[in-house]
């Protein structure tokens, strides 16, 4: 697969059902991202509702 920018990675992702599958510091979580996008997978990171962030 092309590369992903995190723009259209979001974009594909929108209305779609979530599930949080990762835990890790905020630059383990980039770096999988990163990655991800990098082969063509698109990834959302972020803290899910409820998890006391905010």
């Amino acid at each position: 697969m092309d590369p992903l920018t995190a723009s259209l990675a979001e974009e594909l992702l929108d209305g779609a059902d979530l599930i949080p599958a990762m835990a890790g510091s905020i630059a383990d979580m980039k770096k999988l991202r990163e990655r991800c996008l990098e082969a063509g997978i698109p990834v959302l990171v972020g803290c899910p509702p409820g998890a006391g962030k905010g």
